[in-house]
């Protein structure tokens, strides 16, 4: 049976820059979970957006987001320095503290602020854009703020 770390070195799902899942993977995963999560199977999303000058600092980034979260949060990179992690039975709460081990484990790679949003599955949220969106926004109010950790309105 073929494991974790063949889906990830696939190179069709891994991202050249940082080795970590790419964009296609992490729709792939996401796309199934999000249908799960009206199930009652908690489903937190982590933004991460920080400046990435080189293909080495981003490689940087990547591996030490990798090491800092748990072997079955999917960490993917979607390109500049902007990388998403998917928290399987994670709530808004426990995502929180996920943050917060990343922020700080990012001070001495990251050349500039790192800024991350959290947003949860909500019942309300009916098609798998609109968590998408809400991380985003989350985000976005932390890059306005000049860094830190916002959480979903």
């Amino acid at each position: 049976m073929l494991g974790r770390e063949h889906a990830i070195g696939h190179p069709a799902l891994t991202d050249e820059h940082t080795g970590l899942a790419n964009r296609l993977h992490f729709e792939l995963v996401y796309s199934y979970l999000f249908n799960g999560a009206d199930r009652g199977v908690p489903l937190t999303l982590m933004l991460l957006s920080t400046p990435a000058p080189t293909p080495e600092i981003k490689r940087a980034l990547g591996e030490r987001v990798q090491v800092t979260t748990r072997t079955s949060d999917l960490v993917a990179h979607l390109g500049g320095g902007r990388f998403i992690i998917i928290l399987l039975g994670t709530n808004l709460s426990g995502g929180r503290i996920a943050a917060d081990r990343v922020e700080t484990a990012l001070q001495d790679v990251a050349v500039g602020p790192v800024c991350i949003g959290l947003a949860q599955y909500q019942p309300e949220m009916k098609q798998a854009s609109d968590l998408l969106k809400a991380v985003d926004d989350a985000v976005r109010r932390a890059e306005a703020l000049g860094g830190g950790v916002e959480l979903q309105d």
